[in-house]
């Protein structure tokens, strides 16, 4: 790839990062104008027409890429979702129904909260996201890790909330995460409790710091763990949600 090619490149990912999808069409147009069988700028280019809202244009360039790498696992992903897409997130002439994606992040206090990770993933990776999309947290050695499409890594969830989500996990709580917002060096995800165990019928997964004092919130947060933290930590395998 030549100095102009790896620029382009650049830019066509820096455009996306920064939610600029027109600005992100002409580039990847460009790259696969030059390079027909690029299946990056192939499947940045989808992303860019599913951001825009148009759904066939999206999966036309999705099939593109299997087309030059069947197991491609990007394509392979949202081209399952975009098929559902009708029935999941609502279309209309081909767009989709921004409303129904947008109520995904509606959050009820106690239940979500918006998570910006730490040691995120390179930009390159970055781009591959969308607003919406499903990862998954990864727990072990009392951390938590989100993964992408392939178990590809994204970025860690700090410390503070990982403690107590895998104190809640280990308890039976369980949970799923979307993509939230995307930019250089940064990516946030929302954390949504799906089930809660009757051991913590009476205990919200997330705290509003407004609302409590520090005591409050410490005393809440580790008033189990501390005579039960050997029972959920004494097996340290991996847990995948």
């Amino acid at each position: 790839m030549d100095s102009s090619s790896t620029q382009l490149h650049h830019l066509a990912i820096q455009a996306a990062l920064d939610n600029r999808w027109s600005d992100a069409l002409k580039l990847n147009q460009e790259i696969i104008k030059n390079d027909p069988k690029n299946v990056d700028a192939l499947n940045r280019q989808a992303r860019a027409y599913f951001e825009l809202g148009k759904i066939l244009q999206a999966k036309k360039f999705y099939s593109l890429v299997l087309n030059y790498d069947p197991y491609n696992p990007i394509a392979q992903k949202n081209l399952k979702i975009l098929k559902a897409a009708k029935k999941n997130i609502g279309m209309v002439n081909g767009t989709t129904n921004n409303k129904v994606t947008s109520s995904l992040f509606l959050q009820e206090p106690g239940k979500t909260k918006v998570v910006s990770l730490i040691k995120v993933a390179e930009p390159q990776k970055l781009s591959t996201l969308y607003c919406g999309m499903s990862v998954k947290m990864n727990i072990k050695n009392r951390k938590i890790t989100i993964l992408g499409l392939d178990n590809i890594y994204l970025g860690v969830v700090p410390d503070d909330i990982a403690h107590r989500l895998i104190r809640l996990v280990r308890g039976g709580n369980k949970y799923e995460v979307f993509i939230k917002s995307i930019r250089v060096n940064s990516l946030s995800v929302l954390i949504k409790e799906t089930y809660r165990s009757k051991r913590f019928r009476n205990e919200p997964s997330f705290l509003d710091s407004s609302a409590f004092s520090p005591r409050e919130i410490f005393t809440s947060m580790d008033s189990e763990a501390d005579s039960e933290e050997e029972e959920y930590y004494q097996d340290e395998e991996e847990v995948v949600i």
